[in-house]
């Protein structure tokens, strides 16, 4: 039985919670996982997972050697990466996750650019809005927006923008221009359809916080057909200034209730752990990192690296 081998299927198993997930992602057979799983139990003798039909769970003698398995594989990469110092370029797999939106207009060219400076890298880009589960899905840097929930985790804030209410001029010939936020109610809004506050929406305005009720006339998952219900004057709506510039540049949008917004949000870069960042990682972060300052609308930060 080659351990190490082993060692890094089983973690994979751990985290992935079934052999067809780990198997596919090593390129193996399932009945070739399982051999490893079986084998490495016999060599520990003692049972590593409570198996189901469904799903396998680590038994408590598990769970302990899966820590030290994790760190013993973290310490062999940091060895092999510091190594790797010495010599030019970055090699590997880099895989990165972001939302739908700021993904497609500033996050993509932000890694194809990061691709023609490292051609040897492979790299895998998941735009998706929800919250990956980063060790499960092997995903090496996720880029999220608003606060962090606990976690295990490490967050490094890059940067922070505006979101504002928005319509066409169209629309607001039409309909008049909202003078208060209750005038809103009156008025069609557009929304994410996954919006948890439903129909309402938090303002801060010279007074606060304040909670408007609104009219949802038309939602959308994506806020690129969002945009495009705004612009083809469907009514109003919030819209994050980084994907709406240009739009307000080119006067196809205006801004709504001017002293009124939404409360700011962050965008976090997260990773797994800053105990050992691999070489490829942190070239990326530092590429975003540089690379944000050149999006419209928003104001980057220097904050440090903190755990959520």
């Amino acid at each position: 039985m080659d351990r190490f081998a082993a060692m890094k299927t089983f973690v994979r198993v751990a985290e992935l919670g079934t052999l067809s997930a780990a198997a596919r992602e090593f390129g193996l057979t399932q009945p070739a996982v399982s051999q490893q799983i079986a084998a490495l139990e016999r060599h520990l003798d003692t049972r590593l997972f409570h198996r189901s039909t469904r799903q396998l769970a680590l038994t408590e003698g598990g769970e302990t050697y899966y820590q030290h398995a994790r760190q013993i594989l973290q310490a062999v990469d940091e060895a092999e990466e510091s190594t790797g110092e010495l010599s030019a370029g970055l090699r590997g797999n880099l895989r990165l996750h972001g939302p739908v939106g700021f993904g497609q207009m500033h996050l993509s060219p932000i890694v194809i650019e990061f691709q023609h400076l490292h051609p040897e890298l492979t790299i895998e880009l998941v735009l998706d809005d929800r919250f990956a589960d980063l060790i499960a899905e092997g995903v090496d840097v996720a880029i999220r927006f608003g606060d962090l929930k606990s976690s295990d985790l490490v967050a490094r804030k890059l940067a922070t923008f505006e979101r504002i209410l928005v319509a066409s001029p169209n629309y607001l010939v039409a309909h008049g221009n909202p003078e208060k936020p209750q005038d809103l109610l009156q008025h069609r809004h557009i929304r994410f359809a996954w919006s948890p506050q439903g129909e309402a929406i938090p303002l801060v305005g010279p007074d606060g916080p304040v909670t408007v009720p609104v009219r949802s006339t038309f939602l959308a998952n994506n806020a690129f057909v969002l945009n495009e219900a705004l612009c083809a004057g469907l009514g109003i709506g919030g819209a994050q200034v980084p994907l709406i510039q240009s739009l307000l540049d080119e006067g196809k949008l205006v801004r709504v209730l001017p002293d009124y917004s939404y409360a700011p949000m962050d965008i976090h870069v997260v990773y797994a752990t800053a105990r050992f960042m691999p070489r490829k990682v942190r070239a990326f972060i530092d590429h975003l990192a540089s690379s944000l300052k050149r999006v419209p609308g928003l104001r980057t930060i220097r904050i440090p690296e903190k755990n959520v």
